[in-house]
């Protein structure tokens, strides 16, 4: 993969790119110019990566991959984690040779067939190429790379579908501990947190919800700013939260000091308590960032 990437000044004044917001022509110039572009425009592009390269959160991305799969621009295959620019060669098209190896080369590393079978059909019918790329793979290989693509994406399917049929323990820890009505959007939420994590994302997500009981404050973006931390301190299971929450109090017993003589405190020892007990909840949560909410 070269480190760059050609946008043909043409783009501007196409008429589908004329329509479009500003943030629409961001992601789209995105799309075309990320970290993981290939030769053909076809290339693995985890949501992740797309956060971490544009600044969007999670919702904005699913939004913007929504919208361009919509308008037609784009497609988007969920197990391989692989997007198809349709029109790329319309702007990225070269015929010199060594464009036309690197095809070749990216085509063969597709893992999504039937996205090769529609690059290639496409590039063959531009008017500006005069090569004809062939597949790199013959007619009774593909077929049968397909077929074990559809089996594997079948298995996927059935898998997720035993998910949805074995009810997260999280979600009832939402619905009966005061968090209000689990409405779609915020299942997929937790869905996509519980991925996130693997194999013991549902207890962390159960975790999380139970420390928002807990602090008698029940709602989704305190508890989503609590796995946001967890997340990024990179903690796999409820154990590595569990020691991370020891080892924090142990700290901060032989940092305090009580004065068992005191039998009244005063309103300025109140103040220092209760800012103090705000930075403890800040540490626990991750960072001196965390916003703390009270209803």
């Amino acid at each position: 993969m070269s480190t760059h990437r050609y946008l043909n000044v043409s783009f501007w004044q196409d008429a589908f790119v004329l329509d479009l917001t500003p943030e629409e022509k961001y992601f789209y110039i995105y799309l075309m110019t990320n970290s993981k572009t290939s030769q053909i425009g076809i290339y693995e592009l985890p949501s992740r990566v797309i956060e971490l390269e544009t600044g969007y959160n999670r919702e904005t991305v699913e939004k913007l991959l929504t919208r361009f799969i919509e308008y037609g621009k784009i497609e988007y295959n969920q197990p391989t984690k692989e997007i198809y620019i349709r029109n790329w060669a319309k702007f990225n098209w070269n015929n010199s040779e060594k464009v036309i190896t690197r095809v070749k080369a990216d085509l063969e590393n597709v893992k999504h067939q039937p996205f090769v079978k529609k690059y290639v059909d496409y590039v063959n019918s531009l008017e500006k190429n005069n090569k004809v790329i062939q597949y790199p793979y013959s007619i009774d290989s593909l077929w049968k790379k397909e077929k074990e693509k559809k089996e594997k994406e079948k298995e996927i399917k059935e898998k997720e579908n035993e998910r949805k049929v074995t009810r997260p323990s999280s979600f009832d820890i939402f619905e009966n501990g005061g968090y209000g009505y689990l409405d779609p959007i915020t299942m997929q939420k937790l869905f996509a947190w519980i991925d996130d994590f693997g194999d013991e994302g549902d207890s962390i997500v159960s975790k999380a919800l139970d420390v928002g009981i807990e602090a008698g404050i029940k709602n989704y973006k305190y508890v989503n700013g609590i796995l946001r931390n967890w997340h990024n301190k990179g903690f796999k299971t409820t154990a590595e939260i569990d020691a991370n929450e020891i080892a924090r109090q142990t700290k901060d017993n032989n940092q305090v000091k009580p004065n068992v003589q005191t039998t009244k405190r005063s309103p300025e020892e109140i103040a220092r308590l209760k800012e103090r007990n705000e930075r403890n909840m800040r540490q626990m949560l991750g960072g001196e960032d965390v916003e703390i909410i009270t209803e």
